[in-house]
């Protein structure tokens, strides 16, 4: 009877046990994914820093600064910025899936994923909902009295303040964490399909068409979503089609090419795109009183940008950094946790400086050189712990045999297990 029920198992899954542990050898290793990686993560350090002193931009904390300037800049980064980081996570998940089982890739990769954000959103997320509530409900509270606070979940203080995966306690800028996991549990669903031949001999003959044509035929999904998804929450199957295109594109060495060879026109479209957003969210989005079909026009102008951002930051990333450099496996092990880090630390920053009143010159700049300096400070100290390095992200330094690899995965799958749970129900 056991036999039988484990041969029944291996055979419904087999399907996807071809697809992971492949014996084929994976291309080069992707400098230009990498360098991409790293940019696009300290960018958002600056992004966020922005949101601080926008002023028709909902944060969870906002400066005494505020300006509709700082939007225009902001615009060269907004359309295509999260897109780009599930581009290259897509890519990510195609050179592991091949290095990896099945169980391993699913309780690595969940362990990896939801272990950080657990911690992040209990000892990381806190500051933010703090300075959030001191400046919007007028918490007239400590930090400390309230942080003792934030984790009675039925704590009255927080009746205004339930969203999250458990009342008040909420993902914020760690909803890439948790829709990463969620999407790649999607992805691993539908495997078998998009490693099929004739899947993969059309997305090689498309990626040696022009870059026009896949171009359009990459936008097309991305349109329909846009015009039948409600704009409040696009940003989750948008990133889930990046993710995937990300994945299917990882190996198609045509595509970067054809980018490559074409980054000149690529960036002369980029900055035309760019001119028309900024134009378009001045006259057309920031004006009550445009017609929907204007509306719908710019919401498709931004939905190509976003588009084109990612095919222009590629073929940059292909044409000027696709080499290795000894800085650069340091930086991809800082990406996390300085990911993890730098919101709240923007936000606490913000926060504290409020009254030193430093002028619109002087904050932003001492909040984002201060950002930085911390989260490499943390990086530094977390690094030498092979405790720390897992609760955030980091590459322990010290090998450990398969025993203890083992018994760390059951802790580790014991420690997730609650949130796993919230997030799959």
């Amino acid at each position: 009877m056991c036999k039988n029920l484990k041969g029944g198992f291996q055979f419904l899954l087999s399907p996807w046990q071809q697809v992971f542990s492949q014996t084929a050898t994976p291309p080069t290793r992707r400098y230009d994914l990498d360098w991409l990686r790293v940019l696009a993560f300290g960018l958002l350090i600056f992004y966020h820093s922005g949101m601080l002193y926008s002023q028709n931009w909902g944060f969870h904390f906002k400066s005494q600064y505020l300006s509709q300037g700082v939007e225009n800049a902001m615009l060269l980064l907004s359309p295509w910025r999260m897109a780009l980081i599930w581009f290259i996570s897509g890519a990510a998940l195609r050179f592991i899936v091949v290095r990896l089982s099945f169980s391993h890739f699913i309780i690595s990769r969940s362990i990896q994923i939801l272990l950080p954000l657990l911690v992040g959103v209990w000892l990381v997320v806190p500051v933010q909902l703090y300075a959030e509530m001191s400046q919007k409900s007028g918490l007239n509270l400590c930090f400390w009295r309230f942080y003792q606070a934030f984790f009675d979940l039925s704590h009255p203080i927080f009746a205004n303040n339930q969203a999250g995966i458990w009342p008040h306690v909420d993902v914020n800028h760690l909803w890439y964490l948790r829709s990463l996991w969620q999407f790649t549990l999607l992805l691993v669903l539908i495997l078998p399909l998009l490693h099929f031949s004739k899947v993969q001999a059309l997305i090689t003959r498309l990626c040696e068409l022009s870059p026009l044509i896949i171009f359009i035929v990459l936008l097309l999904p991305l349109c329909v979503l846009k015009l039948n998804w409600p704009s409040e929450t696009f940003r989750y199957p948008m990133g889930a089609l990046f993710l995937l295109y990300g994945y299917l594109l990882a190996w198609q060495p045509g595509f970067y090419s054809q980018l490559q060879h074409r980054w000149r026109a690529l960036l002369v479209m980029f900055v035309l795109g760019y001119v028309l957003v900024v134009l378009g969210y001045h006259f057309i989005w920031q004006d009550p009183k445009v017609s929907q079909w204007q509306i719908t026009s710019m919401d498709m102008l931004y939905t190509a940008q976003r588009l084109l951002g990612v095919m222009f930051m590629l073929a940059l990333a292909q044409r000027f950094l696709n080499h290795d450099h000894p800085m650069l496996s340091k930086l991809n092990g800082v990406v996390f946790p300085f990911y993890i880090l730098h919101q709240s630390v923007i936000i606490g920053l913000a926060f504290w400086l409020t009254p030193l009143q430093l002028g619109p010159v002087w904050e932003p700049v001492v909040i984002i050189s201060v950002t930085f300096l911390s989260c490499w400070l943390f990086y530094e100290i977390m690094r030498r712990s092979d405790i720390l390095c897992q609760l955030f992200g980091i590459k322990p330094r010290q090998q450990y045999s398969a025993k203890q690899r083992r018994v760390l995965s059951w802790i580790g799958l014991l420690l997730i297990s609650p949130l796993a749970v919230e997030l799959l129900t």
